[in-house]
């Protein structure tokens, strides 16, 4: 197979450097850049090709480090809103064991931006004094003040928002058509994972206009909201199916790994945590860009002069606070409820 990192989309510089950086790498690397712009993926890419590197058989560990089962990648994910005592210990026992096979381990410690004080001292403590044969790639969509001792133990590698034109780019090459790319990639948020779900979805551009239709479907009443929450959230629940079988190919991809190489179970508890996280994630997603559906949607009233500017206004400012209400994984129904009647459109 080709290198890891052919699967990484719109960062020529950062992937240039970290190809220079496999000959000679060092202990630490913070991978920073924007939500959406890919930094699990092309961490995930760095750390197959370190563990590829110099081996007699590499595509096999590219294989099972992009499938996220190699034995000597362990990938730290926190469980809630921010990381634990119990994952900072899980992390600092690992960073000081030897590893199981070959001379390197990598540990990925991913969104370490919503680490807490506690998991920041003792990370702080293993990258000062790591062993030789341990790697730590992390990643941030932020540098915060707390993150400042950490990052200066690291070397920086920064991630671009991804360009639109280079997301229909990867779509087109993935076999979605000239005029559909482009649409998915304008409701995707630069992201490139949830633009590559959203082309394998037929009903996510039907959503986007439900949304963006919204406002001429409310009357102020709270029948007219109840009515609009109960389809869009019932749309929301249907969005899930094509990650659903995403996922369900990505379990039988694992299997048959395990089943090639001997290594019955290989990975399977992590990968269904994460398959957890994903869901959730996308439903986040979902209700985020039917706020910015139906922004836009007011936006243009205020354009065109069928929505009055004060109004519109007032209104743009709750789906603004609706949003990242939505984004703290609240009460949807009684959010959307609340916001729909209170919207002046």
């Amino acid at each position: 197979m080709t290198d890891a990192f052919s699967q990484v989309v719109g960062q020529p510089a950062a992937v240039s450097m970290l190809r220079t950086a496999l000959m000679n790498p060092v202990h630490a690397y913070l991978l920073n850049g924007p939500e959406g712009s890919g930094l699990r993926n092309l961490a995930v890419s760095f750390a197959a090709e370190l563990l590829a590197h110099d081996r007699e058989n590499p595509d096999h560990h590219r294989r099972l480090a992009l499938a996220e089962a190699h034995s000597d990648l362990l990938i730290v994910e926190r469980e809630g809103t921010e990381y634990r005592r119990e994952e900072a210990e899980l992390m600092r026992g690992a960073g000081y064991r030897s590893p199981f096979e070959g001379d390197r381990q990598i540990i990925l410690i991913d969104d370490i931006q919503l680490a807490n004080p506690e998991f920041v001292g003792m990370t702080l403590k293993v990258l000062e004094e790591p062993p030789p044969s341990t790697y730590f790639i992390l990643t941030a969509e932020e540098v915060t003040s707390q993150l400042a001792t950490i990052a200066s133990r690291c070397t920086p590698v920064d991630l671009a928002a991804v360009d639109t034109e280079d997301l229909v780019a990867h779509l087109h090459m993935l076999g979605v058509d000239e005029d559909r790319a482009r649409a998915i990639a304008n409701i995707a948020d630069a992201s490139i994972d949830r633009a590559v779900l959203l082309a394998s979805d037929s009903a996510a551009l039907e959503r986007w206009e439900t949304w963006f239709q919204l406002r001429t479907n409310l009357d102020g009443t709270g029948s007219a909201a109840t009515l609009a929450v109960d389809r869009l959230l019932h749309m929301v629940d249907e969005a899930a199916d094509p990650l659903r079988k995403r996922q369900e190919r990505e379990l039988e991809e694992l299997d048959e790994l395990a089943e090639r190489y001997g290594e019955r179970g290989l990975g399977r508890s992590k990968l269904e945590t994460r398959h957890k996280r994903e869901l959730r994630r996308l439903r986040t997603d979902e209700l985020v860009m039917g706020m910015t559906a139906v922004g836009n949607a007011i936006s243009e009233g205020i354009r065109s002069g069928s929505i009055d500017a004060l109004n519109g206004s007032n209104s743009l400012a709750s789906v603004t606070t609706a949003a990242n209400d939505l984004r703290r994984n609240g009460n949807e129904r009684l959010q959307l409820q609340k916001l729909f009647i209170n919207l002046k459109v």
